[in-house]
């Protein structure tokens, strides 16, 4: 994919697998992410204080969005994406809010019961992204 391609593909996508590492552990999210070229916005449900989501993010380097869509075995798209990550302020959430709305979803979390959630808002600064994609017409 052409890197217009994967912006575009970003653009419309809006979940995705974000893996995290710390030392040689590995840690993987499935997540909803805002788009917009070069970054992407995401948030964390924060279920009780010792969140490993939250640990790992903070001990990742360099993280990995792995986004696809499979239609077939001859129909499919995958785009991998990587940078760092850096937790939002909560001034910088209305700044972001337009990105999570346009791609975006929240999970209904009705039948979690009662916890204390909070929500911890992260961008990933994008260095590098590859995409393929395979389509009937090839």
């Amino acid at each position: 994919m052409t890197d217009a391609e994967i912006d575009a593909y970003l653009s419309e996508q809006g979940t995705g697998i974000l893996s995290l590492a710390d030392d040689s552990e590995a840690y993987a999210v499935p997540i909803s992410f805002g788009y917009e070229s070069g970054r992407a916005v995401f948030a964390f449900w924060r279920f009780r204080s010792d969140s490993q989501k939250i640990a790992f993010s903070e001990a990742t380097e360099r993280a990995c969005l792995a986004v696809y869509d499979i239609e077939s075995q001859a129909d499919w798209r995958s785009v991998l994406a990587f940078g760092p990550l850096r937790e939002l302020s909560t001034k910088e959430w209305s700044d972001i809010g337009a990105l999570i709305d346009e791609n975006a979803w929240s999970p209904d979390l009705s039948n979690v019961g009662p916890r204390q959630l909070s929500i911890v808002g992260y961008e990933m600064e994008i260095e590098e992204a590859t995409g393929l994609q395979r389509s009937p017409e090839e």
